[in-house]
């Protein structure tokens, strides 16, 4: 059995607000990660998940990047290995959140129909049941978060609304994440090409727009971008 939940409903099951102040506090502490460590935040994501979350004995992040799964972080081993087969298969319950993010919640895996090879692989692995929350990071990256318990119609309803709680937390700190990433990468382009720049300058004698220019040009063409270019000199010595 399937349940799918909008996420505009507004009923708050009972015990709800005391939940969400929970899991707010949790993760704050959780996702506390130095320097805002994009690897480092998707794997407290996924470990946070099972510990927030009651019933969740394993988790997944997973994203959904212009029409391609990508796995993120696992906590436990059955996520790691049905995240692999849906890759391979192209369809199954976290693509489908994922891709239309909806929350997707199955009562008793045994009973699903909708993704066989996926359903049997989950039931060996002693999976009863399952929810999964979307996960929004920006227009480009959507995503979701899976849990997985070991007992049948294991989530309640305060459950999803706790989980999809998290996930709206969870994608914030991931957005923070990616930023900071973005921003090292950044710097570290930077970094690169100011020591190729050096490098041309000292060899060429010539000024360092005229090195800058130098980059440019066989960036082109080679048809290379040009920090890989100055990368590439910095560490060999020569234009690529």
């Amino acid at each position: 059995m399937i349940t799918r939940i909008n996420s505009e409903a507004t009923e708050e099951p009972e015990g709800f607000e005391l939940a969400s102040w929970s899991v707010l506090e949790q993760l704050a502490r959780a996702l506390r990660v130095p320097e805002a460590n994009l690897q480092a935040t998707l794997d407290a994501i996924a470990r946070t998940a099972v510990e927030t979350i009651g019933p969740a004995r394993y988790a997944g992040v997973n994203l959904y990047d212009h029409g391609k799964f990508e796995p993120q972080a696992v906590a436990g081993e059955p996520p790691m290995v049905l995240d692999v087969l849906q890759q391979e298969t192209g369809t199954g319950p976290c693509i489908d959140a994922s891709r239309d993010q909806v929350t997707i919640r199955v009562d008793d895996i045994a009973t699903e129909t909708r993704w066989p090879a996926y359903t049997e692989r989950a039931l060996a692995l002693g999976v009863a049941s399952m929810l999964c929350v979307p996960l929004s990071v920006d227009e480009q990256q959507l995503g979701s978060v899976s849990l997985y318990a070991s007992d049948r119609a294991a989530f309640t309803l305060a459950d999803e609304y706790v989980a999809r709680l998290f996930a709206s937390q969870a994608a914030l700190a991931l957005a923070e994440a990616h930023r900071a990433e973005q921003m090292r990468r950044a710097l570290s382009s930077r970094d690169v090409i100011g020591q190729a720049k050096g490098i041309l300058m000292e060899r060429h004698r010539i000024t360092a727009d005229e090195a800058f220019r130098l980059l440019s040009r066989h960036s082109q063409r080679v048809n290379r971008k040009l920090a890989d270019v100055a990368r590439a000199l910095a560490e060999t010595g020569t234009l690529e």
